[in-house]
């Protein structure tokens, strides 16, 4: 008995050939263009040609040795039309008006009246090399005379086709997964399926299959995103679904992304009715939520005034400078001051560095007083600690030495008695003992000014005590890139809360997790992987930012920390251009305006999808550039569903 044939390998090149997705023939081809000849019956069969469709075009008499790969972009006359039309023009002209009820024409033959011709740009060509599938996004060549079949393909040769990766990017995601310990390459994202026009009763109907569209991890991880789109077309729901399958993938593959999202409108910390759900409903025990005010399931995103010396002192400037607080002599230097600590070797000699160091933690304690008086909650058990000469503590108060630590109270009296004796506290070295600063914060203490008059004083910062977190003992920033590296989703919540200490907070925590992931590729590690979301972007990334700020920084410089950044707004003109510029991911969905559409048609091949952009309003009809794909796919973004999220996490399926 003969044995039985062994299977051969299918081709992939042939795989993208279905023969019963038939639309016509290529009648001109050049480098840049195709025209197609068509005819109605072909295309209904093919469940529709709408614009934007792929098309693709090769031997139909013999295995392809390559496909051209087209995109629709509108209706052509064939070079014949004209006397056709003119026929038709006459025979309609002798129809009679009861011939609109219905009927065919029966003296023409109607398959002169169903040819058309569809205009195409001709996005690349797909060949074998070594047994392997490549794109080209040109043409190394082509043949007028060919007569190539077209086809409209879906399902599997469609998904082929829109998720194609080149064995370069394969190899690159292969590399970084065996960095990170995992088996293959890196992960990809099902984020929706295609989709080329709003009416899809047709080409996304019952008879046919939907092809899926990923995103490779190795394209958004450590990249730039944009996500463009009027207010409720969607990008929010990309988003989620950006950091939904992020978060499931982190967790199916044990491998660690920190995300942090600046939520603008509170729309990821807090469910609404419009979304029915938020990340943090979905993902409860790796969530993080902050916020500047205290509330209950938040952590304060601000620091504690008496531990984070300087960035409390900041955010008191930031807000008193935003106030209408009348100006005194003594606020203006306490607007001005700094709290450095004094370095060795800044210093002329030990005993110098000695005296600026005891100077320094009095005027510390003398801060932490002007706090304290002006009813900011301390931290539990926190005393009032620094170092004073022997012979000025004796003069003070030999009874209490605040190296031992003092209350609230009692520091308040023991500079109260300071303030009485001033002249005579001259040390050794005859210099005043007590520095200017620390001279102002006395005076802010005891509502005095130099000349024995009253003042304000501490009282300026009573409005600003809800800006202070009592309980936090480390700073929020640290906190914040902690919860990054264990891969967690943190959340800030930017919708309440001073709008000026809004925007220095994000700056300050980007500015943290940039230096800190830097600090780590600097040393010659691999630095984490963490994704930054920036929600409403046109309020936080300005289009005129110094390109020495840290929006323009992360997108120049944060790919090599592993930091990505996804950025969503309505406007594309309202982006940084460095930051456009550096963008290798871009979603978009519908915009209102030719202004916009003329800055979106600057990059890629967006130009092509100008008059869908801005006619077509359906939720979540998006149109992606990755960096896998040398061209525009056209993709509807699944619906961010909570109750179908959780399910997956609790492991079901999510398609």
């Amino acid at each position: 008995m003969s044995k039985p044939a062994e299977a051969q390998p299918l081709d992939p090149l042939a795989q993208l050939i279905q023969k019963n997705q038939f639309v016509g023939w290529l009648c001109h081809v050049d480098y840049e263009q195709a025209l197609v000849l068509t005819r109605d019956d072909w295309k209904l069969r093919a469940h529709g040609v709408p614009a934007n469709s792929f098309l693709i075009a090769a031997a139909s008499e013999k295995a392809p040795a390559e496909i051209i790969l087209l995109r629709v972009t509108g209706a052509a006359p064939l070079p014949s039309n004209e006397a056709a039309d003119g026929l038709k023009v006459e025979k309609l002209k002798q129809r009679p008006a009861e011939a609109a009820a219905g009927g065919a024409f029966t003296d023409l033959a109607a398959e002169q009246f169903q040819l058309g011709g569809l205009q195409c740009r001709v996005l690349g060509q797909f060949y074998l090399s070594d047994g392997r599938l490549r794109l080209g996004c040109d043409v190394e060549s082509y043949s007028s005379a060919a007569g190539l079949a077209v086809y409209r393909p879906e399902g599997v040769a469609l998904e082929a086709i829109v998720n194609y990766v080149s064995p370069e990017r394969l190899a690159s995601s292969r590399e970084e997964a065996k960095r990170l310990g995992l088996a293959g390459g890196l992960p990809r994202f099902p984020i929706g399926t295609v989709r080329f026009s709003s009416t899809d009763r047709l080409h996304r109907g019952e008879a046919t299959s939907r092809a899926v569209f990923n995103l490779n991890a190795v394209d958004f991880l450590a990249r730039r995103t944009a996500v463009f789109g009027m207010t409720r077309t969607g990008k929010s729901n990309t988003v989620k679904q950006l950091v939904s399958v992020v978060k499931h993938t982190s967790s199916e593959f044990n491998l660690k992304i920190g995300q942090i999202i600046y939520d603008l409108n509170g729309e990821y910390a807090n469910a609404n009715q419009q979304d029915k759900g938020s990340i943090a409903e979905v993902f409860p025990g790796d969530t993080i939520r902050y916020r500047m005010i205290s509330t209950p399931g938040f952590e304060l995103i601000l620091n504690n005034f008496f531990q984070q010396i300087a960035e409390g002192h900041s955010t008191l400037r930031g807000l008193i400078e935003g106030s209408k607080i009348p100006r005194s002599a003594d606020l203006e230097a306490f607007l001005s001051m700094d709290f450095d600590a004094p370095r060795k070797e800044d210093c002329s000699s030990d005993y110098d560095f000695q005296r600026q160091t005891a100077m320094y933690q009095l005027k510390i304690a003398a801060y932490q007083a002007v706090l304290a008086r002006a009813g900011y909650e301390l931290p539990a058990g926190f005393k009032f600690t620094f170092e004073v000469n022997p012979g000025v503590r004796n003069k003070v108060n030999p009874a209490v030495d605040p190296a031992n630590g003092m209350t609230a109270q009692q520091t308040f009296e023991w500079f109260q008695l300071v303030r009485q004796i001033q002249d005579e506290l001259i040390t050794g070295t005859g210099s005043a003992w007590i520095e200017p600063d620390t001279n102002v914060l006395i005076n802010m203490l005891l509502q005095k000014n130099d000349q024995g008059g009253y003042t304000p004083g501490f009282r300026l910062l009573q409005p600003f005590k809800d800006y202070h977190a009592p309980n936090r003992s480390t700073d929020v920033c640290d906190e914040i890139y902690n919860h990054l590296l264990a891969g967690k989703i943190v959340i800030l919540d930017l919708s309440v809360g001073d709008p000026v200490q809004r925007e220095r907070l994000s700056k300050r925590i980007a500015r943290h997790v940039l230096r800190s992931s830097m600090a780590t590729f600097n040393a010659g590690q691999h630095a984490p992987h963490i994704v930054i979301y920036v929600e409403e972007a046109h309020n936080i990334i300005g289009r005129h930012e110094s390109l020495t700020e840290i929006w323009p920084t992360i997108a120049k410089e944060g790919a090599k920390a592993r930091l990505a950044i996804v950025y969503a707004t309505q406007e594309v003109s309202t982006i940084h251009p460095n930051i456009l510029a550096n963008t290798e991911n871009i979603i978009v969905s519908h915009l209102n305006n030719q202004h916009e559409i003329g800055e979106l048609a600057k990059y890629y091949d967006f130009g092509d999808f100008a008059s869908s952009l801005i006619r077509a309003q359906d939720v979540g009809f998006a149109r992606i550039k990755t960096l896998s794909n040398p061209f525009v796919i056209p993709v509807q973004i699944d619906r961010f569903d909570p109750e179908r999220e959780k399910r997956r996490g609790a492991g079901g399926k999510s398609h």
